[in-house]
């Protein structure tokens, strides 16, 4: 079986004007290999895919020393600059869209209610089927509603945007925010997720996406003519119970919830 081993003498290696490495060689030796096939082929399986943050270009054949011994380089080499059109700083400030577009939200009960025509009292239940107890039902109804969104970009290096990171980011998708972030008040933006698109080996810089949606907090929440305080994303409801009075069912509300229905954290580590 072949045995792969660095060669630890001097290697060809060039930086630009900025101090960035642009390309460099590895040595390898490869003992015990049957072919030029099979030496390449185990450095190819040994050699990182990266190093100085430089991809791997080939894998060339330098010398046979042996009938099963050969020398073999690993070479890196940064093929274009980067795609931006950014600076060469390291990374450039984030910039910034905001959108706010109309949506929808369902209600089972209303802000406040009035019966104009008949006996029978919804106690701000919305579509209410008239029935009680097992039979209840509160059909509700889908109203406009504001959906605002904002939108960062930002050119990153390539390099920093590794699988440790992309896994972090992956874990705060959906997640409000804990503490102020760019303006809006703790519990009023959910990040929605990060994007880019680049040559897996032609770029340095790329520029990347981050999503959010904003919903604002509310101090003064109006549910069945009750006020209360909720934040953006959390859900407020209410429970109706039936009883009835000279003989005329009615629907009374009996709770009103606010739930936390989504996790908080920090989007510190998205670096905006």
């Amino acid at each position: 079986m072949a045995r792969v081993e660095q060669n630890y003498k001097e290697r060809a290696m060039a930086i630009d004007s900025d101090g960035e490495c642009t390309g460099l060689e590895v040595p390898y030796i490869v003992f015990d290999a049957e072919s030029e096939e099979e030496a390449l082929a185990e450095v190819h399986d040994t050699a990182p895919s990266e190093r100085n943050s430089v991809p791997l270009e080939s894998i060339e054949i330098e010398s046979r020393e042996g009938l099963t011994t050969f020398k073999v380089n690993a070479i890196y080499k940064r093929k274009a600059a980067s795609t931006s059109t950014a600076s060469d700083d390291d990374e450039g400030d984030a910039t910034v869209s905001f959108d706010c577009g109309g949506g929808a939200r369902h209600l089972t009960h209303s802000l406040s209610q009035k019966v104009v025509f008949g006996s029978k009292t919804a106690g701000g239940a919305i579509g209410w089927n008239g029935k009680s107890g097992s039979e209840m039902e509160i059909s509700g109804v889908d109203i406009p509603t504001a959906q605002l969104r904002e939108t960062y970009t930002k050119v990153m290096r390539l390099s920093k945007i590794t699988t440790t990171f992309k896994r972090t980011v992956a874990g705060l998708v959906g997640k409000v925010n804990a503490g102020a972030f760019k303006g809006w008040n703790a519990g009023e933006v959910m990040f929605l997720g990060m994007s880019y698109s680049s040559p897996a080996r032609k770029s340095t810089k790329v520029t990347v996406t981050f999503n959010f949606a904003v919903q604002l907090n509310e101090s003064d929440a109006r549910v069945c003519g009750k006020s209360i305080s909720k934040k953006g994303f959390e859900y407020a409801w209410a429970l109706s119970k039936t009883s009835a009075e000279d003989g005329v069912p009615k629907a009374e509300v009996e709770s009103i919830y606010v739930d936390q229905v989504c996790e908080y954290a920090s989007f510190n580590v998205l670096g905006l």
